[in-house]
């Protein structure tokens, strides 16, 4: 059984079975595929008879266009239509025309900030021993955070009412079908990113010291192998 995040002289450390660090490892993999698939769908089609070559142009105003399209940019960008990239990569506007322009100017970017914080997730947990850093707990608790959101999607938790009926799937042995699965998988998500929030927030400097986690400053209370 999964132990808490707790706040140690090593940072933030959690304990999970092998089942469980399998299935979180499979569940960020799921994340980084969505946003690859909806990053190759969106992609500019280059002509390569006409593209400039750039080898050794280091200018970076070439980094800042590159990818740009001018006809995606008349038109707009598109929201996914599948309802967990949806809720990866929400609107900014309620207005559909800014929010279709919006997304041409920063979807990309959300795509390569959401995708390194679930590889960085992923890297984490080599190890049934959970251990994050201050850096590696801010990318770890969002990348939980975006599983979240994917598994809410494909339940259809969209209000309080569809929201209980998942958080009474409090059972393994109330496994019975796929969705009772994935309910099971929100929760444990759901409960293993709380106690890591509620243990980063137990590591914010007081009164402007700096106790960064992970040094001999930071105070577990305990040894440090609590």
């Amino acid at each position: 059984m999964a132990q808490a995040f707790t706040l140690t002289r090593r940072g933030y450390v959690a304990e999970l079975e092998k089942p469980e660090a399998r299935l979180l490892r499979g569940l960020f993999r799921d994340v980084i595929t969505l946003l690859q698939g909806r990053a190759d769908d969106v992609a500019p089609q280059h002509d390569d008879a006409g593209d400039t070559d750039r080898s050794v142009d280091t200018d970076p105003f070439w980094d800042l266009v590159d990818g740009l399209s001018l006809a995606e940019s008349d038109a707009g960008r598109a929201a996914p239509s599948d309802a967990a990239l949806a809720r990866l990569l929400p609107a900014a506007h309620t207005d559909e025309a800014e929010a279709a322009q919006h997304r041409v100017l920063a979807e990309d970017a959300v795509i390569r900030a959401k995708t390194e914080d679930a590889q960085r997730a992923l890297a984490a947990l080599q190890s049934t021993t959970v251990t994050l850093d201050e850096d590696q707990a801010v990318h770890f608790s969002r990348a939980l955070n975006d599983v979240r959101l994917v598994l809410a999607a494909r339940l259809g938790v969209d209000d309080p009412q569809s929201a209980a009926q998942v958080h009474a799937v409090d059972d393994w042995r109330m496994a019975t079908d796929p969705e009772s699965t994935m309910a099971l998988l929100y929760n444990f998500t759901t409960w293993f990113l709380e106690t890591l929030t509620s243990q980063m927030l137990l590591g914010l400097p007081e009164d402007g010291r700096d106790e960064t986690v992970g040094s001999e400053a930071a105070d577990d209370g305990g040894d440090e192998d609590a």
